[in-house]
């Protein structure tokens, strides 16, 4: 007799269909939790809440998602993101309802198994529900921190939350971890952003079988016109094209059939080892009597009678009894407050009664929590290559190999010395733990701006390579295609993957890289704004990543305006201070200087900026200049007030034609008795982390005043060096027209730009000529103020 062998899904569902009386139950408290929280707060989104909580329950109980709803900072556990973070609702009502489970079985049989950790601190309850949308209390999208960390990303806006899902899925491929899923939560609206199109691109190049999409299809947004009126097709429309695996059900709210689809995207077989991707036709507000565009973020006014309607509902099928049931919201904060609390624990009340449901749910979410494992059998980043980021050697410039420099009398554009740092790390990481650090990519641009250096071998010595989905998946450079925006978040999701085992006290994963040109920084600033609020908040240590601005500045000229930053790189600005590092090189053999010593640092992001033209590189010895490991200060002395001669000014100098031609007209300065003191403004925030004593050497708060600054970029994006407006009247940048610059040679660009030899030289004269009445009009000012 033939035997019959039963699929994982199929004994998945089998067992799942003996719970669907249990799950419903789990369903209708869940609901509950969302309009009760909803009408109190009023504020929110019902409608995508309402229609995702079958798809959420299934995933979360049939054994699809392996997961530890008590303990989500398992390094092995499948990882969810709700990219649609706007329902987050829909989550906070499910581990509230879960949790409560778990806490009534733990109040009763004291079993451990059901203990919150830590005392309850990252468990959600209900009570928690009060704090909707409140100061200190539950976030209005999605965010990973406190008492959700089984979010594994800050979502909400639209586009945002689907490129760090691949970063994950194939940071998780990349360490040995492949049977570990990220799982991701979207709506059809979501996929209309270009986001969308590069992520479904993306994830099917690099092999993602671990990313499985639960999509939501449900025909509305906020707006009165349905998706369906202005986007063709449907969900095999929207991903068969991509070479993605698809699975669906006209029927997104029926337990059997959300159950088999949730599981076969999830588990079921999958030779071409691509992304899978589950979707379900619901109604946007099932049940809320409030239905489609109209629900997407609006409740039913407090107490309305609609949404009493509802609770009757539910108090005949469940024999419980609300307070204030038909009447109108209480007239005061307090009372309001009051009421909700009475009534959302009189939802949870329901599973203090119905044993059968919290015995039920507490056992299966224990059962599940065991299927996480500890180890697994191809992971490599265990034993000594967890060891790397505590190694001294990555960050200790002084001591990296003699190769790395380039000689004095060289030509070398800076940009090229990312190629040789990021070839020595990913290869010393190699040598001595058998890993790469970085994971590093481009929109097609990996050896125009010299980011392919990381999977190149340093020396003799074979690199990474790179990445290939089915022939070299630890390769260290993706090999993306022109995905600016997506490439950002792939490179935060990379980084926010902790397979520490403490991931509360270390990290242990890889660190992302991405680079395109200075004047597309713009495109990635969107993921590196929501890492950062990521990495500041969550209890959960994550990584660094290296955003790369290359071909920056006029110096990209030939390309003309519309390919060089001057503006744009100030994007990398626009994060809390100390949460970036902004590092400015001007010359070769800085980058490695400032790359080692802004990685020692807790920021979780560097934004490097560099340049395409070859460079000289400077006698520093000869020219009185400091050595360029001074770089790694922030700020350093090119030129010293010359003693015994008045003093006309500090110059504050960034970028690098205008460094190297302002090198160039040293001894001119002399010759013309220009005794002003020059100082390489490299890095504000590795200035910053220096002594006081330092600081006011190189410049102290008179040379702020008694300054000008120098620069390739614009005045507005140099606010970290000018500090008073006659500063920023007698500075030299790119914009001193207020004009877009154009186009052509270097030296007709930078000389439009009024940054060539000449233009600084006749800048520097009218500056150190003025120098009494600059200071006088800033003395008036503050006469002025004195009421003197």
């Amino acid at each position: 007799m033939a035997r019959t062998v039963t699929s994982e899904v199929e004994r998945l569902l089998g067992d799942s269909a003996k719970a669907f009386p249990l799950w419903e139950v789990t369903k209708d408290v869940v609901d509950e939790f969302i309009d009760l929280s909803l009408n109190y707060r009023q504020s929110g989104h019902p409608g995508g809440s309402r229609s995702k909580v079958h798809m959420l329950l299934v995933l979360m109980l049939s054994g699809a998602m392996r997961h530890d709803l008590l303990r989500p900072w398992r390094r092995f556990g499948d990882r969810f993101i709700l990219s649609a973070g706007h329902t987050v609702p829909l989550v906070y009502a499910t581990l509230a309802t879960l949790n409560e489970t778990m806490r009534v079985r733990h109040e009763r049989t004291h079993d451990k198994r059901f203990a919150f950790p830590f005392d309850g601190k990252f468990a959600l309850t209900w009570e928690d529900l009060l704090g909707l949308r409140r100061h200190g209390g539950l976030p209005g999208h999605a965010e990973m921190a406190g008492k959700t960390l089984f979010l594994k990303w800050n979502t909400g806006p639209s586009g945002h939350g689907m490129p760090p899902t691949v970063g994950q899925a194939v940071a998780l491929k990349i360490a040995g971890a492949e049977e570990v899923k990220v799982f991701a939560v979207e709506g059809e609206g979501g996929l209309t952003p270009g986001a969308s199109h590069e992520t479904r691109n993306s994830a099917w190049g690099l092999g993602l079988s671990n990313l499985v999409f639960l999509l939501d299809w449900n025909d509305f947004g906020i707006d009165v016109n349905a998706v369906s009126s202005v986007v063709h097709g449907g969900p095999r429309d929207w991903f068969e094209p991509y070479g993605w695996r698809v699975v669906g059900t006209e029927q997104g709210s029926e337990w059997d059939e959300v159950t088999r689809v949730v599981l076969e995207a999830a588990r079921g077989e999958n030779p071409a080892k691509v992304p899978s991707v589950g979707w379900f036709r619901t109604r946007k507000g099932r049940g809320y009597l409030k239905y489609d565009y109209a629900s997407h973020g609006t409740a039913h006014t407090m107490n309305h009678e609609l949404f009493w309607q509802l609770r009757k509902d539910f108090q005949k099928k469940y024999g419980v009894e609300y307070e204030g049931v038909d009447q109108p919201a209480p007239k005061d904060a307090e009372a309001i407050r009051a009421q909700a609390r009475r009534n959302l624990e009189v939802a949870a009340s329901v599973l203090r009664a119905r044993r059968d449901v919290s015995d039920y749910l507490s056992d299966r979410l224990s059962e599940i929590a065991e299927t996480v494992p500890d180890d697994l059998p191809k992971f490599f980043l265990g034993g000594r290559a967890k060891d790397i980021f505590k190694d001294e050697r990555i960050f200790d410039y002084e001591r990296y190999p003699e190769a790395m420099w380039a000689k004095p009398g060289d030509k070398k554009p800076n940009r090229a010395a990312l190629a040789t740092w990021g070839s020595w790390v990913n290869t010393f990481a190699k040598a001595e733990y058998g890993r790469p650090l970085f994971i590093a990519m481009s929109a097609d641009l990996a050896e125009s701006t010299n980011i392919a250096g990381f999977m190149k071998g340093f020396g003799d010595a074979e690199g990474w390579g790179w990445y290939q989905r089915d022939t070299n998946i630890h390769g260290a450079l993706l090999p993306q295609q022109i995905t600016e925006f997506t490439n950002s978040g792939i490179a935060c999701g990379i980084a926010s993957v902790n397979l520490g085992e403490d991931p509360f006290n270390e990290f242990n994963g890889f660190w992302g890289a991405c680079s395109t040109y200075g004047a597309f920084s713009y495109l990635k600033y969107g993921e590196m704004r929501l890492f950062s609020q990521l990495a500041q908040d969550c209890e959960l240590r994550v990584g660094k990543v290296l955003w790369i601005a290359g071909h920056s500045g006029p110096e990209t000229a030939e390309d003309s305006r519309t390919h060089f930053g001057i503006f744009e790189t100030g994007v990398t600005q626009l994060f809390p201070d100390g949460a970036v590092i902004d590092l400015h090189p001007w010359e070769y053999n800085e980058v490695p200087v400032v790359l080692g010593a802004a990685l020692r640092q807790k920021a979780p992001i560097v934004a490097l900026h560099l340049t395409r033209p070859n460079v000289d590189i400077p006698d520093r010895k000869a020219l009185g200049m400091d050595s360029h490991f001074a770089a790694a200060r922030g700020a350093y002395l090119i030129r010293r007030y010359r003693a015994g001669k008045a003093r006309m000014g500090t110059i504050f100098v960034q970028g690098t034609s205008t460094t190297a031609n302002l090198v160039k007209i040293l001894p001119q300065l002399d010759e013309r008795g220009l005794n002003v003191k020059i100082v390489a403004a490299i890095s504000p925030q590795l200035f910053a982390l220096q002594d006081e004593r330092y600081r006011d050497e190189i410049a102290s708060a008179a040379d702020r005043i008694d300054a000008m600054v120098i620069s390739n970029r614009s005045r507005r994006v140099m606010r970290d060096w000018i500090e008073h407006p006659v500063v920023a009247e007698y500075s030299l940048t790119s914009d001193w027209d207020d004009r877009w610059r154009t186009g052509g040679t270097v030296d007709e660009v930078i000389a439009e730009a009024h940054l060539s030899p000449q233009h600084l030289l006749a800048g520097i004269e009218r500056f150190a000529a003025e120098r009494n009445e600059r200071l006088a009009r800033i003395r008036d000012a503050v006469d002025s103020a004195l009421g003197e």
